[in-house]
This record gives C-alpha cells, structure tokens and sequence, in this order.
C-alpha cells in the first residue's frame, strides 16, 4: 500500500444543504468544457442548468491545458451560461473543479491503528480526532516521490490534491464513523490523488478568474466511480472507463473501495483526427461527422467509410487499455463488470473491440467481463431540475457536484483536506 503527506483537518461549520448556495461544477474537457450549476439538500445534489462550450483545437492537448487564456475565456463563456438571469445573491460563489490526464496519479491507501489502551470503551470524537491525528503521522512523501520519478519532477513539483476516507471498519465491523464503537483493531480506507503543481496551479488561477472559491480539485475517475449509484456498498466491485476527448480514465472499485486509477493520452480526438485525415475534413467538421456516425445519422456510404476508419483505431485504443490494465500493480484479480461513459464511449466500434477482445487469456480476469453503459439515470444522490442531463458525456461534470457534497456530508465527521 503506497502512503501520503497530508493534513488532516476539520471543515468550515457552514452548511450548504439549504438547496438555495449555488456551486458551480467544471470538467475541462478536451473536446468540450461541461459545467453544472448545483445545489444541495439534504438528500443530495440538484442539478439546475448544464453548460457545454466546443473547446478550440489548440485549447488542450490529452487532457492537460495548452492555452490557459483560450481555456479561461471558454470557462467565462460557460459560467455566463449557466448564471444567465440569476441575481446577484443567487450567483455560485465557490467552484469544483475536475483533473485528468497522463500526469495525474491516485493510490488507495489502508491504514491499520490498534487502539492498545481502554479498547472496550467507545470511541469518543476526541479519540477519533487522535487517532486521524497518528494516521497523519503515519503517511510518508511515498506518494509525491512515486510520481515525481515518473514524470521526471521534485516532489516539490508534485501536489496532493485530496484525500479521501473510503471506509472504516473497528473490530472487523465496517462503521461510517468510529464513534460509539468498542474495538481493539482500527482500519481505515483512503484514495489520494496528486498531480504537477503547474497543472494545478493553472486550475487554480481559472478558478481565481472566475471569483470563484475552489472547494476542490479531483481526481476525475475517482470522482466518477464514486458517483455511481452503490459504488461505495461493501458488496460492490466494478470497473469505470471513461473516454473522454483527449484521455481515457479508469477506476477500479473493490468491495466499495477506489483501490487504483489508470489515465492514458487516448481518446475521442484520435479518432477524429484519423477521419478529418482520410476524408480531407477540417478538425471540427470530422468530430461533428464522428458524432453523427455514432448517432446513426449519416448516409450508408458515408458511413461504411467512417467504420472502415475507426474499426483499426478502435483496435488500437483496446490495446492501449490492455497496458493500462497490466500497470494495475496491487490488483490481483479484476472486478467482472466494466461501467462505459463520456463521449468517446458512444463509438460502436470501442465496445465492439471490449467484446472480442480475450480478457481472460491476457489480463486476470475469472470471467469475460460484462460491459454496460453508465447513464445519468444510475447516478447516485443526483436529481436533475435541468431537463437536460441526458447524455453519457455529463456523467464527468455531474461525479465533481456528488463529489462536492460527499466532501460536505462527510465534514460532519472528518474530512482530510489541504492547506
């Protein structure tokens, strides 16, 4: 289990839950910008309006910021969007904020404390709060030097983006909070993820543009595995793929836990690219025909040209996901339902290379995996006032709003945030 620096914190006491604070979620795609305006109750997350802005070509490249002023005035462009008609007091005040790509890593992290004196007592919030205390005093600079190594930085390149409490267990009883259970032995579930300062930094002077508070960065496959409906039940183990336009995430989920991600600069733009090459198209014009090949929309002629194109791509983004899967370190075996969303996931032929490729012979997997779409109607905690959440590409934008409100409801306990 790999471990990281953190500092682990009580949140502010102020309650969001009054359906009427406006928060902004943002998934700055590579094809296209999606935002959310949001509020929370109670019950969860009610989504208000969506915004999608057609991002430039230059904008982004495999998931990271190429040009950071482009990519501003396309966020300004979107909150104009989503805030059309609203009052000055009923303006989105604070903003979460997605990260994906390559560069972005994520680890699970379990940690064992045994409680040595007066076990047989229940725990108290005081002793919680120590024992998140020593949990701190465990977690090295593993993390930050693991991916510093890899992409050729200092640790003090690196930063950690959010750690968050998956699950706790006292005794071998899984509780949401330890309070008021007796036990001896403590285990306690976290998935961090980090990624380059400058990255972060640029998500950050967005946010700041905006006049926006950031209440968060996320890891964004986490962000979506979490936001599946059961995802976090003991009973659960699944995959996430998520295909955007420039990277492809993955989150694998066991027994309810994020125990590893995977991103890879591989998505729905290469496949455009291939058709505006082959067909003489302009960049824009072939992502359009790409999405209307995927609909079903296009003359049999036209179309037959477009498969022929896509089908070796298609072949190839399979392969590319087999190495991803390979640098699955700690997993021994791999969970047998795979949870398909984002726009690159609406391409036929990316299932149909799922389907016949050989799970079995080349990754550990006990079965054939089934592979199903994840649709907005299987998000968890999410209403949706918009009308307009219909498409699997909002599932990204829609995983940061729960996002957000799981870090809220989990403050009424304990919440390990960075400062």
């Amino acid at each position: 289990t790999k471990m990281l620096k953190g500092i682990f914190s009580k949140t502010s006491k102020e309650d969001y839950f009054d359906d009427k604070t406006s928060f902004v979620a943002l998934d700055i795609g590579t094809e296209v910008l999606k935002s959310i305006r949001f509020t929370m109750d109670a019950y969860g997350v009610n989504i208000h309006k969506i915004s999608r802005i057609q991002q430039q070509e230059h904008a982004m490249r495999a998931g990271i910021i190429r040009n950071l002023d482009t990519v501003l005035e396309n966020c300004r462009l979107s909150i104009n969007e989503l805030t059309d008609g609203l009052t000055p007091e009923e303006m989105p005040k604070k903003i979460v904020m997605g990260i994906a790509g390559e560069y972005i890593q994520g680890v699970s992290i379990v940690v064992n404390y045994k409680r040595e004196e007066n076990f047989e007592r229940e725990v108290t919030e005081k002793e919680q709060e120590g024992i998140l205390r020593k949990i701190k005093a465990q977690i090295s600079e593993e993390g930050e030097q693991n991916l510093a190594l890899r992409i050729g930085l200092t640790s003090e390149d690196i930063d950690i983006l959010h750690i968050t409490v998956t699950g706790m267990e006292i005794g071998g009883m899984p509780v949401q909070s330890l309070v008021g259970y007796t036990g001896k032995d403590v285990r306690i579930n976290l998935y961090a993820s980090f990624g380059p300062k400058t990255y972060v930094n640029a998500l950050r002077k967005a946010a700041s543009s905006l006049n926006m508070d950031l209440i968060g960065i996320v890891a964004q496959p986490f962000a979506v595995a979490r936001a599946y409906s059961g995802s976090s039940n003991q009973d659960f183990s699944g995959i996430f793929i998520d295909i955007g336009g420039g990277t492809t995430d993955i989150a694998v989920v066991e027994n309810g836990n994020v125990l590893q991600t995977q991103m890879f600069a591989f998505g729905g733009r290469v496949f455009s690219k291939e058709i505006a090459k082959n067909m003489d198209l302009d960049l824009r014009y072939a992502e359009q025909r790409k999405i209307k090949y995927s609909d079903g929309e296009l003359s049999k002629d036209v179309s037959e040209k477009v498969k022929k194109l896509i089908i070796p791509i298609a072949n190839l983004w399979m392969k590319t996901l087999k190495v991803a899967f390979e640098n699955c370190d700690d997993i021994d075996t791999f969970p047998s339902h795979i949870y398909l969303c984002g726009g690159g996931a609406l391409l036929p032929e990316i299932k149909s290379a799922m389907l016949e490729f050989p799970w079995k012979k080349y990754l550990a997997f006990p079965i054939v995996p089934k592979i199903e779409t994840f649709t907005p109607n299987k998000l968890n905690n999410i209403v949706d006032k918009s009308g307009d959440l219909r498409n699997i590409y909002d599932i990204t934008p829609s995983a940061l709003a729960k996002f957000a409100y799981d870090k809220e409801l989990d403050a009424k306990n304990y919440n390990i945030t960075f400062g």
